[in-house]
């Protein structure tokens, strides 16, 4: 809900809307102390969970158990690593070491080396009889490098050879952070080298060094795989072409190759036959791919969905009945490897490819895929998606040969009549939680402002002639800017978009989507309402900064007589300048394309947060808006504590008159002051603080005194007002009252046309007339 001025509130208290959840803004504290609303006192059914007894910080999902990557088994009660370990040989030292993975000595190459930042060796941690075994550590030469590996590999090579070449290119590669654009190309025709030359020579040791080498490429900062960066996009695409192959390639039956960041699976097939390979990678704690949660289903029927799967793929193939066939998967953990020149991501979503690969003697029946990614933001919801392949033609994502199912609470499904690297691509929506609709209460409060101020405006309009001050026209253009506010403000501050159906797309056709994210439809009256409110509040306080300064020069008679034009130039700084700053601003935000640089989407007002509720000092909010106003309160305080001391200590002729004044008739009349230059509104930056007690308590007192500032102005500046009371008086007078006449002991009722004096009242004291802070200067403008 709404009151009807505080607009401020609405930036200050969603500042940290992490914390302050449940009030879209801080208008919805006025309608919360009016309706007495008791928040919490609905009770929430309870769902009793399933209990699992994890071990070793396992987390329990519906009723299992969901291991980190150190452990494994039903309860995580089986170690799934290698213990910190001393090689008798070599004396290195290891830390723990995860299970197929490799470990690197805490021993680094000496100073004067050039990979004096590397380790001296490595060693795997393998699975034998069911018991984590440690290998032999390889030590590798700390004067090469990368470059000088790469002309080796080039080479015909033992297996010995080969297997030094791919450890000590994993190793060189083992620190994501500070590779190159070079390192990452050298590593990778290495690793495409190796994986080319471990089947000539049968190698699956130096096979798996070559796919831990790619897996730690992958954990290069993004900005390295620009699809600008044709020397690594070139490598890349060839190393991802010779995966696909490998994988087609291995001799072992099912034979399985897992690192963090890469999965690499295959499996031959029998002659003459028609089956099914179901090929799923299970969800775990973290991004990690593991290979206790790699599974093959070779005789599979078709795709059974399962419910801790994060991505599943089933192929339906035929052999010839000549030869054996073969089918290979490989699974990687992001899309660092496809950087589209098309699809944009601005969320940092990882997006897992998987691809499917036939031998020439295999024929395709059909594919399926089943994604169900689930670690994307709560603050976001999938709104639409497209299955899409990976075109080595165009070097970009392609939707043709697939189609897609519709977007639900379930996972999402892709069917394909071919295989290569197939991916996900999906588009987010924000959830965003609108401001509840206007209350009745509100409607009054703004109600009453906008008459009081209404009132104000006429009363000043007619009234101008029997003064003969300056001033009236910048009051009553503050008064008119006001007015306009509380209009737009109770008409239009709504978002329109709230009233609609926020759902998901729902669409079947599969088309490609070049952004993971998008903005709710545009709505244009939302974004008009956010500029006019902008610039009339602009407007608003610029207008009590130049009745602030006027004041100022009229009190202190620095001016014998008011400047030329003052009126025409006041009026092209109050009215101008804001337009200025509203034009430059929808320039520099909304000129982008996207309206929720300028605007925000809960409610028409000036864009100020992130998607994480945080302080964007990239939106308009804070320099076109706060910043402003925050000036303009300085300015206004430093005139009315200046015009406060001359009334309250000092002697003045402009202030002062014959009557003595009593305290709180000066306490009434610097009250005024501080409503009409708008110093109340110094109250909501006190919301800033970083205490919900006190942001709490601050946020009540801003709504109390701001909500209906236009009906203050009137009580203050209209009512008080001698000219306005004797007017009153004068139409008061116009009426007669009924005479009561006593005979017979009954009464009747009677209209006098008597001509005599009639009685009358006026103030003798008015603190508006001729008293301090007011004369024809403060009250009778």
């Amino acid at each position: 809900e709404h009151g009807c001025q505080p607009l401020l509130l609405v930036v200050l208290i969603n500042v940290d809307c992490s914390k302050w959840e449940g009030m879209v803004s801080g208008l919805e504290i006025y309608s919360l102390i009016i309706a007495g609303i008791n928040i919490g006192l609905t009770s929430v059914p309870t769902i009793t969970p399933i209990p699992c007894n994890c071990q070793n910080n396992g987390t329990c999902r519906n009723g299992v158990c969901i291991c980190s990557d150190e452990w494994t088994g039903d309860k995580c009660q089986t170690a799934n690593f290698c213990n910190s370990s001393v090689d008798n040989n070599s004396s290195l030292t290891f830390d723990r070491i995860i299970v197929n993975r490799s470990g690197y000595s805490n021993e680094k190459c000496e100073a004067d080396t050039p990979n004096a930042h590397f380790s001296k060796a490595t060693r795997m941690c393998l699975l034998e009889d069911g018991m984590p075994v440690l290998s032999t550590p390889r030590m590798v030469n700390c004067n090469e490098n990368l470059d000088t590996l790469a002309e080796q590999v080039k080479d015909n090579m033992t297996v010995d050879q080969l297997l030094q070449v791919a450890t000590s290119t994993q190793v060189l590669t083992s620190q994501a952070d500070i590779l190159t654009t070079q390192n990452i190309t050298s590593a990778a025709g290495i690793a495409q080298q190796i994986l080319s030359k471990s089947e000539e020579l049968a190698s699956v040791k130096a096979a798996a060094i070559a796919v831990t080498t790619v897996s730690q490429l992958m954990d290069v900062h993004d900005d390295e795989f620009s699809p600008d960066n044709a020397d690594v996009s070139n490598v890349t695409k060839s190393l991802t072409k010779s995966l696909e192959k490998f994988s087609m390639e291995v001799n072992n039956n099912a034979s399985k190759l897992v690192q963090s960041n890469l999965a690499v699976q295959s499996l031959s097939l029998g002659q003459g036959v028609t089956q099914g390979v179901l090929f799923t990678a299970l969800r775990g704690l973290n991004d990690n791919l593991l290979g206790n949660r790699i599974e093959l289903n070779s005789n599979a029927s078709n795709l059974t969905e399962n419910t801790y799967a994060e991505v599943q793929i089933f192929i339906n193939v035929s052999t010839s009945q000549v030869d054996q066939g073969r089918v290979g998967f490989v699974l990687y953990q992001n899309d660092k490897f496809f950087k589209s020149k098309t699809h944009s991501s601005k969320m940092n979503f990882t997006k897992r490819v998987i691809s499917g690969n036939l031998a020439n003697n295999v024929t395709l029946n059909s594919v399926e895929l089943l994604f169900n990614p689930q670690n994307y933001s709560s603050e976001f919801y999938l709104y639409d998606y497209a299955c899409v392949f990976w075109d080595y033609n165009i070097d970009d994502w392609n939707t043709t040969g697939c189609t897609k199912g519709k977007v639900d609470n379930g996972p999402l499904r892709c069917w394909c009549n071919h295989t290569t690297n197939f991916a996900l691509l999906m588009n987010f929506r924000q959830n965003y939680k609108y401001a509840q609709p206007l209350e009745i209460v509100s409607y009054v409060g703004c109600g009453l402002s906008i008459a009081g101020l209404a009132l104000t405006i006429l009363f000043q309009v007619s009234t101008r002639k029997t003064r003969k001050t300056s001033i009236t026209w910048m009051f009553v253009s503050l008064c008119v800017s006001m007015l306009i506010v509380n209009v737009i403000f109770i008409s239009g501050i709504d978002n329109p978009n709230a009233k609609k159906d926020h759902g998901v797309s729902n669409s079947t056709e599969n088309t490609l989507i070049k952004s993971d994210l998008s903005s709710a439809p545009e709505e244009v009256w939302c974004t008009l309402v956010a500029a006019f409110l902008h610039y009339f509040l602009l407007a608003t306080f610029t207008w009590t900064a130049l009745y602030a300064v006027h004041m100022h020069f009229l009190l202190t008679k620095i001016f014998k007589q008011p400047p030329r034009h003052l009126i025409l130039k006041a009026s092209g700084i109050g009215w101008g300048v804001p337009a200025v700053v509203v034009a430059i601003t929808l320039g520099a935000t909304y000129g982008t394309g996207n309206p929720l640089n300028y605007r925000q989407e809960e409610f028409c007002w000036l864009a100020a947060l992130d998607p994480q509720g945080t302080l964007d000092l990239s939106k308009p909010m804070l320099w076109t808006f706060l910043l402003p106003l925050g000036i303009i309160l300085i300015l206004n305080f430093i005139v009315f504590v200046n015009l406060t001391v001359m009334v309250q200590c000092k002697n003045n002729k402009i202030l002062n008159s014959s009557k003595k004044q009593s305290y709180m008739k000066k306490v009434l009349s610097t009250l005024s002051i501080a409503v009409v230059l708008g110093l109340t509104w110094s109250t909501g930056y006190l919301m800033l603080i970083n205490n919900e007690g006190a942001r709490t308590v601050f946020s009540y007192l801003f709504c109390v005194i701001n909500t209906c500032q236009g009906l203050q102005i009137f009580i203050l500046f209209t009512i008080q007002s001698t000219v306005f009371q004797k007017k009153m008086a004068k139409i008061w007078s116009t009426f007669t009252l009924p005479e009561i006449y006593l005979h017979s002991q009954k009464f009747s009722l009677k209209w006098s046309k008597s001509e005599g004096i009639k009685e009358s009242y006026t103030q003798a004291d008015s603190f508006t007339s001729s008293t301090e802070f007011s004369s024809s200067i403060l009250y009778e403008t």
